[in-house]
Protein backbone atom coordinates (compact mmCIF):
# COMPACT_ATOMS: atom_id res chain seq x y z
CA UNK A 1 0.00 0.00 0.00
CA UNK A 2 2.87 2.38 0.73
CA UNK A 3 4.44 1.69 -2.93
CA UNK A 4 0.85 2.74 -4.10
CA UNK A 5 1.01 5.76 -2.44
CA UNK A 6 -2.11 5.12 0.08
CA UNK A 7 -2.47 5.94 3.20
CA UNK A 8 -3.06 3.07 5.82
CA UNK A 9 -6.26 5.41 7.13
CA UNK A 10 -6.85 8.73 7.19
CA UNK A 11 -5.50 9.53 10.41
CA UNK A 12 -1.92 8.42 8.93
CA UNK A 13 0.79 11.02 9.33
CA UNK A 14 2.77 10.34 6.22
CA UNK A 15 2.29 10.97 2.66
CA UNK A 16 4.16 8.32 0.71
CA UNK A 17 2.81 8.91 -2.86
CA UNK A 18 6.04 10.85 -3.56
CA UNK A 19 7.22 7.13 -4.29
CA UNK A 20 5.47 6.48 -7.61
CA UNK A 21 7.68 9.52 -8.65
CA UNK A 22 10.22 8.89 -11.29
CA UNK A 23 13.14 10.13 -8.97
CA UNK A 24 15.83 8.24 -7.90
CA UNK A 25 16.01 6.32 -4.15
CA UNK A 26 18.64 8.97 -2.72
CA UNK A 27 16.24 11.44 -4.12
CA UNK A 28 13.17 9.56 -2.61
CA UNK A 29 14.90 9.55 0.79
CA UNK A 30 15.90 13.58 0.66
CA UNK A 31 12.24 14.60 -0.47
CA UNK A 32 10.77 12.41 2.78
CA UNK A 33 13.26 14.30 5.12
CA UNK A 34 13.58 17.75 3.96
CA UNK A 35 9.88 17.65 2.52
CA UNK A 36 7.18 14.97 4.25
CA UNK A 37 8.79 15.55 7.44
CA UNK A 38 8.39 19.26 7.41
CA UNK A 39 4.88 19.29 6.54
CA UNK A 40 4.10 16.26 9.08
CA UNK A 41 5.72 18.22 11.93
CA UNK A 42 3.34 21.84 10.96
CA UNK A 43 0.44 19.68 10.30
CA UNK A 44 0.67 18.35 14.22
CA UNK A 45 2.32 21.94 15.70
CA UNK A 46 0.73 24.55 13.88
CA UNK A 47 1.75 26.70 17.42
CA UNK A 48 5.42 26.46 16.94
CA UNK A 49 6.80 28.65 14.75
CA UNK A 50 10.11 28.39 12.64
CA UNK A 51 11.24 24.95 13.33
CA UNK A 52 14.40 24.50 12.33
CA UNK A 53 15.53 20.71 10.27
CA UNK A 54 19.06 20.11 11.70
CA UNK A 55 20.35 16.92 9.80
CA UNK A 56 21.14 14.01 11.54
CA UNK A 57 25.00 13.77 11.07
CA UNK A 58 25.56 17.39 11.75
CA UNK A 59 23.92 16.70 15.23
CA UNK A 60 26.28 13.74 15.63
CA UNK A 61 29.11 15.57 14.99
CA UNK A 62 28.25 18.82 17.44
CA UNK A 63 27.74 16.17 19.52
CA UNK A 64 30.93 14.31 19.39
CA UNK A 65 33.06 17.41 19.12
CA UNK A 66 31.31 19.51 22.06
CA UNK A 67 30.00 16.52 24.16
CA UNK A 68 32.96 14.78 25.96
CA UNK A 69 35.95 16.11 27.58
CA UNK A 70 38.05 17.91 24.66
CA UNK A 71 39.68 20.50 25.60
CA UNK A 72 40.30 23.58 22.60
CA UNK A 73 43.80 22.43 21.54
CA UNK A 74 42.56 18.52 21.18
CA UNK A 75 39.13 19.89 19.36
CA UNK A 76 41.57 21.84 17.21
CA UNK A 77 43.61 19.02 16.46
CA UNK A 78 40.87 16.32 16.09
CA UNK A 79 38.77 14.76 13.40
CA UNK A 80 35.64 14.38 13.96
CA UNK A 81 33.49 11.32 13.27
CA UNK A 82 30.23 9.99 12.64
CA UNK A 83 28.78 6.48 11.85
CA UNK A 84 25.40 4.86 12.29
CA UNK A 85 22.74 2.28 10.18
CA UNK A 86 21.46 5.46 8.70
CA UNK A 87 20.21 9.03 9.13
CA UNK A 88 18.88 11.62 6.74
CA UNK A 89 20.04 9.10 3.93
CA UNK A 90 23.29 9.28 5.51
CA UNK A 91 25.02 6.23 7.59
CA UNK A 92 28.62 8.48 7.84
CA UNK A 93 30.20 11.98 7.53
CA UNK A 94 33.62 13.26 8.34
CA UNK A 95 34.29 16.90 10.04
CA UNK A 96 36.74 18.80 11.44
CA UNK A 97 36.87 22.16 13.56
CA UNK A 98 37.38 25.62 12.34
CA UNK A 99 38.72 28.69 14.27
CA UNK A 100 35.05 29.56 15.56
CA UNK A 101 34.69 26.14 16.83
CA UNK A 102 32.02 25.78 13.86
CA UNK A 103 32.84 22.25 12.35
CA UNK A 104 33.20 21.97 8.68
CA UNK A 105 32.12 18.60 6.82
CA UNK A 106 34.77 17.22 4.61
CA UNK A 107 32.98 14.12 3.50
CA UNK A 108 29.54 11.80 4.18
CA UNK A 109 27.57 9.30 2.91
CA UNK A 110 25.66 6.20 3.01
CA UNK A 111 28.34 3.31 1.92
CA UNK A 112 29.23 2.91 5.14
CA UNK A 113 26.70 -0.17 5.55
CA UNK A 114 28.15 -1.56 8.66
CA UNK A 115 25.90 -0.61 11.06
CA UNK A 116 23.27 -1.99 8.88
CA UNK A 117 24.77 -5.45 8.74
CA UNK A 118 25.29 -5.76 12.49
CA UNK A 119 21.73 -4.62 13.34
CA UNK A 120 21.02 -7.76 10.97
CA UNK A 121 23.44 -10.20 12.12
CA UNK A 122 21.72 -9.51 15.86
CA UNK A 123 18.34 -10.63 13.94
CA UNK A 124 19.77 -13.45 12.70
CA UNK A 125 21.44 -14.57 15.86
CA UNK A 126 18.46 -14.94 17.22
CA UNK A 127 18.19 -11.78 19.19
CA UNK A 128 16.74 -8.03 19.06
CA UNK A 129 17.86 -4.97 16.14
CA UNK A 130 18.38 -1.98 17.54
CA UNK A 131 18.45 -2.80 20.73
CA UNK A 132 20.58 -6.33 21.34
CA UNK A 133 23.74 -5.18 19.29
CA UNK A 134 25.40 -5.31 22.97
CA UNK A 135 24.89 -9.18 23.73
CA UNK A 136 25.91 -9.94 20.36
CA UNK A 137 29.32 -8.23 21.37
CA UNK A 138 29.54 -9.46 24.46
CA UNK A 139 29.22 -12.64 22.96
CA UNK A 140 31.93 -12.17 20.58
CA UNK A 141 34.41 -12.51 23.15
CA UNK A 142 33.97 -16.00 23.70
CA UNK A 143 35.34 -17.32 20.70
CA UNK A 144 39.03 -16.71 19.42
CA UNK A 145 39.20 -20.12 17.32
CA UNK A 146 40.95 -18.25 13.96
CA UNK A 147 40.45 -21.40 12.11
CA UNK A 148 36.54 -21.17 12.50
CA UNK A 149 36.40 -17.62 12.47
CA UNK A 150 38.69 -16.74 9.38
CA UNK A 151 36.22 -17.85 6.92
CA UNK A 152 32.95 -16.09 8.27
CA UNK A 153 35.43 -12.78 8.20
CA UNK A 154 36.32 -12.99 4.58
CA UNK A 155 32.03 -13.69 4.14
CA UNK A 156 32.11 -9.80 5.82
CA UNK A 157 34.97 -8.11 4.13
CA UNK A 158 33.54 -10.04 0.80
CA UNK A 159 30.93 -7.84 1.52
CA UNK A 160 32.07 -4.75 3.01
CA UNK A 161 35.79 -2.59 3.01
CA UNK A 162 37.65 -0.32 3.06
CA UNK A 163 40.45 0.95 0.76
CA UNK A 164 42.46 3.74 -0.59
CA UNK A 165 39.52 6.41 1.08
CA UNK A 166 36.41 4.26 -0.29
CA UNK A 167 33.95 1.38 0.75
CA UNK A 168 33.16 -1.22 -1.71
CA UNK A 169 32.39 -4.41 -2.08
CA UNK A 170 33.36 -7.79 -3.97
CA UNK A 171 30.76 -9.47 -2.96
CA UNK A 172 27.05 -7.05 -2.48
CA UNK A 173 24.67 -8.25 -0.49
CA UNK A 174 21.15 -8.42 -3.03
CA UNK A 175 19.37 -7.58 0.78
CA UNK A 176 19.98 -6.77 4.35
CA UNK A 177 18.66 -10.37 5.41
CA UNK A 178 17.67 -13.02 3.35
CA UNK A 179 21.05 -13.12 1.58
CA UNK A 180 23.14 -12.47 4.35
CA UNK A 181 21.44 -15.24 6.38
CA UNK A 182 22.19 -17.62 3.66
CA UNK A 183 25.82 -16.35 3.68
CA UNK A 184 25.95 -17.14 7.40
CA UNK A 185 23.77 -20.72 7.30
CA UNK A 186 25.78 -23.37 8.98
CA UNK A 187 28.57 -21.73 10.66
CA UNK A 188 28.13 -21.56 14.70
CA UNK A 189 26.75 -18.58 16.76
CA UNK A 190 29.87 -17.32 18.60
CA UNK A 191 32.09 -17.32 15.54
CA UNK A 192 29.82 -15.63 13.84
CA UNK A 193 29.57 -12.85 16.59
CA UNK A 194 33.55 -13.10 16.98
CA UNK A 195 33.68 -12.68 13.19
CA UNK A 196 31.48 -9.85 12.80
CA UNK A 197 33.22 -7.69 15.76
CA UNK A 198 36.50 -8.69 14.27
CA UNK A 199 35.58 -7.00 11.27
CA UNK A 200 33.69 -4.13 12.47
CA UNK A 201 36.81 -3.17 14.04
CA UNK A 202 38.89 -3.48 11.36
CA UNK A 203 37.07 -1.82 8.82
CA UNK A 204 36.31 1.08 11.57
CA UNK A 205 39.98 1.22 12.25
CA UNK A 206 40.95 1.69 8.45
CA UNK A 207 38.78 4.22 7.86
CA UNK A 208 39.17 6.28 10.65
CA UNK A 209 43.46 5.92 10.20
CA UNK A 210 42.67 7.18 6.57
CA UNK A 211 41.38 10.31 7.77
CA UNK A 212 43.49 10.66 10.50
CA UNK A 213 46.25 10.66 7.97
CA UNK A 214 44.08 12.80 5.59
CA UNK A 215 43.20 15.37 7.42
CA UNK A 216 46.71 15.66 9.15
CA UNK A 217 45.07 15.94 13.11
CA UNK A 218 46.05 13.84 16.15
CA UNK A 219 43.22 12.77 17.63
CA UNK A 220 39.32 11.21 17.12
CA UNK A 221 35.83 11.99 18.56
CA UNK A 222 33.53 9.60 17.51
CA UNK A 223 29.53 9.73 17.99
CA UNK A 224 26.18 7.96 16.46
CA UNK A 225 25.33 4.47 16.91
CA UNK A 226 28.62 2.80 16.06
CA UNK A 227 30.12 4.64 18.87
CA UNK A 228 28.09 2.52 21.06
CA UNK A 229 30.90 -0.47 20.17
CA UNK A 230 32.81 -0.23 22.92
CA UNK A 231 35.42 -3.12 21.47
CA UNK A 232 35.61 -1.01 18.26
CA UNK A 233 36.76 2.01 19.75
CA UNK A 234 39.23 0.27 21.96
CA UNK A 235 40.47 -1.18 19.32
CA UNK A 236 40.81 2.42 17.63
CA UNK A 237 42.76 3.63 21.07
CA UNK A 238 45.16 1.45 20.34
CA UNK A 239 46.07 2.79 16.90
CA UNK A 240 49.99 4.18 16.78
CA UNK A 241 47.93 6.99 14.47
CA UNK A 242 45.58 8.07 17.25
CA UNK A 243 46.97 9.55 20.14
CA UNK A 244 43.52 10.16 21.62
CA UNK A 245 40.41 9.35 21.80
CA UNK A 246 36.76 11.24 22.69
CA UNK A 247 33.58 9.18 22.99
CA UNK A 248 30.26 10.97 24.55
CA UNK A 249 28.12 8.96 26.50
CA UNK A 250 25.21 7.67 24.65
CA UNK A 251 26.67 9.10 21.34
CA UNK A 252 23.24 7.04 19.86
CA UNK A 253 19.88 8.99 18.52
CA UNK A 254 19.12 10.11 22.11
CA UNK A 255 22.48 12.53 22.33
CA UNK A 256 20.76 13.98 18.75
CA UNK A 257 19.27 16.53 20.94
CA UNK A 258 22.50 17.79 22.41
CA UNK A 259 24.23 17.85 19.33
CA UNK A 260 21.27 20.26 17.99
CA UNK A 261 21.78 22.71 20.86
CA UNK A 262 25.31 22.88 20.22
CA UNK A 263 25.07 23.63 16.41
CA UNK A 264 22.30 25.96 17.10
CA UNK A 265 24.50 27.87 19.83
CA UNK A 266 27.74 28.11 17.49
CA UNK A 267 25.79 29.18 14.59
CA UNK A 268 23.70 31.93 16.08
CA UNK A 269 23.75 35.46 15.68
CA UNK A 270 25.07 35.85 19.39
CA UNK A 271 28.46 38.01 20.01
CA UNK A 272 29.61 36.17 23.05
CA UNK A 273 28.20 32.40 22.51
CA UNK A 274 28.20 29.86 25.70
CA UNK A 275 29.96 26.52 24.77
CA UNK A 276 30.57 24.39 27.68
CA UNK A 277 31.32 20.52 27.28
CA UNK A 278 28.76 17.95 28.27
CA UNK A 279 31.23 17.00 31.62
CA UNK A 280 28.50 15.63 33.43
CA UNK A 281 26.46 12.57 32.45
CA UNK A 282 24.10 13.17 35.55
CA UNK A 283 21.53 14.91 33.81
CA UNK A 284 18.43 13.55 35.23
CA UNK A 285 16.68 14.36 38.57
CA UNK A 286 17.57 13.54 42.19
CA UNK A 287 15.01 10.86 43.78
CA UNK A 288 12.11 12.73 45.26
CA UNK A 289 11.19 12.24 49.08
CA UNK A 290 7.46 11.49 49.16
CA UNK A 291 7.82 8.51 51.48
CA UNK A 292 4.10 8.49 51.20
CA UNK A 293 4.23 7.51 47.33
CA UNK A 294 7.38 5.20 47.48
CA UNK A 295 5.14 2.28 47.85
CA UNK A 296 2.76 2.82 44.77
CA UNK A 297 4.36 0.57 42.60
CA UNK A 298 4.12 -2.82 44.66
CA UNK A 299 0.78 -3.11 44.01
CA UNK A 300 1.95 -5.75 41.24
CA UNK A 301 4.36 -7.84 43.69
CA UNK A 302 4.01 -9.44 47.17
CA UNK A 303 5.56 -6.83 49.71
CA UNK A 304 4.36 -4.27 51.10
CA UNK A 305 5.54 -1.46 53.38
CA UNK A 306 6.07 -3.73 56.02
CA UNK A 307 8.27 -5.79 54.45
CA UNK A 308 11.04 -3.33 54.93
CA UNK A 309 12.75 -1.27 57.13
CA UNK A 310 15.16 1.56 57.46
CA UNK A 311 18.56 2.49 58.78
CA UNK A 312 19.27 6.20 59.01
CA UNK A 313 22.92 7.40 58.88
CA UNK A 314 24.36 4.66 57.30
CA UNK A 315 27.67 5.97 55.95
CA UNK A 316 29.71 4.59 52.85
CA UNK A 317 32.17 3.16 55.29
CA UNK A 318 29.29 0.73 56.79
CA UNK A 319 28.01 0.16 52.63
CA UNK A 320 31.71 -0.65 51.73
CA UNK A 321 31.71 -3.38 54.80
CA UNK A 322 28.47 -4.51 53.48
CA UNK A 323 30.03 -5.12 49.87
CA UNK A 324 32.89 -6.74 51.08
CA UNK A 325 30.79 -9.23 52.99
CA UNK A 326 29.73 -10.26 49.63
CA UNK A 327 26.12 -8.55 49.79
CA UNK A 328 24.89 -7.15 46.38
CA UNK A 329 23.47 -3.43 47.05
CA UNK A 330 21.25 -1.33 44.90
CA UNK A 331 21.93 2.37 44.24
CA UNK A 332 19.48 5.38 43.70
CA UNK A 333 21.36 8.47 45.30
CA UNK A 334 21.70 11.27 43.28
CA UNK A 335 21.01 12.86 40.02
CA UNK A 336 20.39 9.88 37.38
CA UNK A 337 22.29 9.15 34.40
CA UNK A 338 21.63 10.09 30.83
CA UNK A 339 21.88 7.79 28.35
CA UNK A 340 22.36 3.57 28.11
CA UNK A 341 25.09 3.20 30.59
CA UNK A 342 24.45 3.05 34.90
CA UNK A 343 27.02 5.39 36.67
CA UNK A 344 27.14 4.48 40.02
CA UNK A 345 23.47 6.64 40.69
CA UNK A 346 21.47 4.25 39.47
CA UNK A 347 23.41 0.94 40.08
CA UNK A 348 23.69 -2.73 41.48
CA UNK A 349 26.58 -2.93 43.11
CA UNK A 350 28.57 -6.18 44.56
CA UNK A 351 32.09 -7.14 45.62
CA UNK A 352 34.30 -7.08 42.06
CA UNK A 353 36.70 -9.98 44.07
CA UNK A 354 33.95 -12.57 44.40
CA UNK A 355 33.20 -14.76 41.06
CA UNK A 356 30.14 -15.97 42.32
CA UNK A 357 28.11 -12.56 42.34
CA UNK A 358 27.98 -13.41 38.95
CA UNK A 359 25.49 -15.71 39.23
CA UNK A 360 23.97 -14.48 42.26
CA UNK A 361 23.67 -11.12 40.13
CA UNK A 362 22.03 -13.20 36.57
CA UNK A 363 20.56 -15.75 38.50
CA UNK A 364 18.50 -13.91 41.50
CA UNK A 365 18.32 -10.47 40.29
CA UNK A 366 18.45 -9.35 36.71
CA UNK A 367 18.08 -12.42 34.83
CA UNK A 368 20.67 -11.57 32.28
CA UNK A 369 22.62 -13.71 29.48
CA UNK A 370 25.18 -15.49 30.73
CA UNK A 371 27.35 -14.07 28.70
CA UNK A 372 27.41 -10.65 29.80
CA UNK A 373 29.68 -8.79 31.33
CA UNK A 374 29.41 -6.54 34.33
CA UNK A 375 31.31 -3.16 34.45
CA UNK A 376 34.16 -2.27 37.00
CA UNK A 377 33.73 1.39 38.20
CA UNK A 378 37.47 1.94 39.17
CA UNK A 379 38.94 5.21 41.22
CA UNK A 380 40.65 7.23 38.90
CA UNK A 381 43.40 7.67 39.76
CA UNK A 382 44.33 3.98 40.48
CA UNK A 383 42.99 2.71 36.66
CA UNK A 384 46.82 1.94 35.69
CA UNK A 385 46.78 -0.57 38.58
CA UNK A 386 43.75 -2.74 36.89
CA UNK A 387 43.32 -1.63 32.89
CA UNK A 388 46.21 -0.59 29.96
CA UNK A 389 45.40 2.76 29.13
CA UNK A 390 49.16 3.80 27.42
CA UNK A 391 47.49 6.90 26.55
CA UNK A 392 46.13 8.22 30.01
CA UNK A 393 42.93 8.34 28.18
CA UNK A 394 40.04 10.14 30.56
CA UNK A 395 37.07 7.46 30.12
CA UNK A 396 34.33 8.00 32.55
CA UNK A 397 31.38 7.38 30.61
CA UNK A 398 31.79 3.58 29.75
CA UNK A 399 32.49 4.15 26.02
CA UNK A 400 36.12 2.45 25.11
CA UNK A 401 37.23 -1.23 25.93
CA UNK A 402 40.25 -1.76 27.26
CA UNK A 403 42.68 -5.03 28.28
CA UNK A 404 43.10 -5.80 31.73
CA UNK A 405 46.25 -6.28 33.62
CA UNK A 406 46.92 -9.26 35.75
CA UNK A 407 46.56 -7.39 39.08
CA UNK A 408 42.93 -6.83 37.63
CA UNK A 409 42.06 -10.67 36.33
CA UNK A 410 43.20 -12.06 39.78
CA UNK A 411 41.10 -9.06 41.78
CA UNK A 412 38.03 -7.91 40.08
CA UNK A 413 37.82 -10.96 38.04
CA UNK A 414 33.77 -10.71 38.45
CA UNK A 415 33.56 -7.71 36.94
CA UNK A 416 35.61 -8.56 33.55
CA UNK A 417 34.74 -10.18 30.76
CA UNK A 418 34.60 -13.94 30.70
CA UNK A 419 36.30 -15.22 27.78
CA UNK A 420 38.70 -12.85 26.82
CA UNK A 421 38.98 -10.28 30.21
CA UNK A 422 38.25 -6.75 28.42
CA UNK A 423 36.91 -4.57 30.55
CA UNK A 424 33.94 -1.77 29.89
CA UNK A 425 35.47 0.41 32.78
CA UNK A 426 33.72 3.78 34.20
CA UNK A 427 37.27 5.59 35.42
CA UNK A 428 35.49 7.55 38.67
CA UNK A 429 36.59 10.95 39.31
CA UNK A 430 36.06 12.03 42.35
CA UNK A 431 35.05 15.56 40.96
CA UNK A 432 32.59 14.34 39.00
CA UNK A 433 30.54 11.89 41.66
CA UNK A 434 32.32 13.03 44.96
CA UNK A 435 29.53 10.22 46.83
CA UNK A 436 30.22 7.16 44.15
CA UNK A 437 33.78 8.10 44.53
CA UNK A 438 33.35 7.96 48.31
CA UNK A 439 31.97 4.93 48.47
CA UNK A 440 34.45 2.86 46.25
CA UNK A 441 37.57 4.51 48.22
CA UNK A 442 35.92 3.00 51.60
CA UNK A 443 35.47 -0.26 49.72
CA UNK A 444 39.44 0.65 48.88
CA UNK A 445 40.10 1.06 52.29
CA UNK A 446 39.32 -2.36 53.11
CA UNK A 447 40.23 -4.42 50.73
CA UNK A 448 43.11 -2.63 48.54
CA UNK A 449 40.96 -3.12 45.65
CA UNK A 450 39.88 0.56 44.19
CA UNK A 451 36.97 -0.89 42.47
CA UNK A 452 33.23 -1.99 42.61
CA UNK A 453 31.55 -4.27 40.53
CA UNK A 454 28.52 -2.14 39.04
CA UNK A 455 25.56 -2.81 36.41
CA UNK A 456 22.19 -1.28 36.00
CA UNK A 457 19.57 -1.16 38.80
CA UNK A 458 16.94 -2.54 36.52
CA UNK A 459 15.42 -5.95 35.53
CA UNK A 460 16.24 -7.66 33.07
CA UNK A 461 14.30 -5.95 29.37
CA UNK A 462 13.41 -3.31 31.53
CA UNK A 463 14.02 0.73 31.49
CA UNK A 464 16.68 1.33 34.20
CA UNK A 465 15.18 2.39 37.39
CA UNK A 466 14.49 6.25 37.94
CA UNK A 467 12.41 6.99 40.90
CA UNK A 468 12.49 5.60 44.12
CA UNK A 469 9.29 4.31 43.60
CA UNK A 470 10.66 1.94 40.77
CA UNK A 471 13.41 0.59 42.87
CA UNK A 472 11.20 -0.49 45.43
CA UNK A 473 8.94 -2.12 42.83
CA UNK A 474 12.71 -3.65 41.71
CA UNK A 475 13.41 -4.39 44.90
CA UNK A 476 10.29 -6.60 45.37
CA UNK A 477 10.24 -8.22 42.46
CA UNK A 478 14.21 -9.78 42.93
CA UNK A 479 16.12 -11.23 44.97
CA UNK A 480 17.93 -7.90 46.21
CA UNK A 481 18.00 -6.81 49.87
CA UNK A 482 19.42 -3.97 50.29
CA UNK A 483 18.64 -0.01 48.36
CA UNK A 484 20.87 3.04 49.56
CA UNK A 485 19.30 6.31 49.46
CA UNK A 486 20.15 9.54 49.36
CA UNK A 487 21.13 10.69 53.35
CA UNK A 488 22.35 7.85 54.03
CA UNK A 489 19.27 6.01 54.47
CA UNK A 490 19.24 1.94 53.89
CA UNK A 491 16.78 -0.09 53.00
CA UNK A 492 16.27 -3.53 54.03
CA UNK A 493 14.04 -6.09 53.73
CA UNK A 494 13.50 -7.42 57.16
CA UNK A 495 14.31 -11.24 56.46
CA UNK A 496 17.05 -9.64 55.28
CA UNK A 497 17.97 -8.00 58.65
CA UNK A 498 19.76 -10.77 60.44
CA UNK A 499 22.67 -10.11 57.46
CA UNK A 500 23.67 -6.91 59.08
CA UNK A 501 24.25 -9.08 62.51
CA UNK A 502 27.20 -10.49 60.62
CA UNK A 503 28.92 -7.79 60.17
CA UNK A 504 30.72 -5.50 62.63
CA UNK A 505 29.20 -1.95 62.39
Amino acid sequence: MFKEGKRINKHHNYDFSFLNKKISYEQKIDYFSDIERFRVVNKRLPHIKNVKNIDHHTCHAYYAAYGGELNKKELQNSVILTADAWGDSKNWSVSIVKENGKLKRLAAGNKFILARIYKFCTLILGMKPNEHEYKVMGLSGFSNSTKHIRPIENIFFNILDFKNGKFFSNKPLKDSYFDLKDRLEGFRFDNISSALQNWTSAVLLKWSEYWIQKTQKKGVAFSGGLSMNIKANGVLLESDKIKWLSVPPSGGDESLCIGACYYEELNSKKKNKRIYPMISPYLGERPVFYPDKWFLRLKDTNLKKSDFKFFKNFSNSKVAKLLHNDEIIARCVGRSEFGARALGNRSILANPRNYKNIELINKLIKNRDFWMPFTPSILSEHSKKLILNKKNISSPYMTIGFQSTKLARGNISASLHMGDYSARPQLVKKTLNPEYWDLINEFFKITKVPCLLNTSFNLHGEPMNYSVEDCFRTLALSSLDFLLLPDKLLVVKKKAIKKLENISL
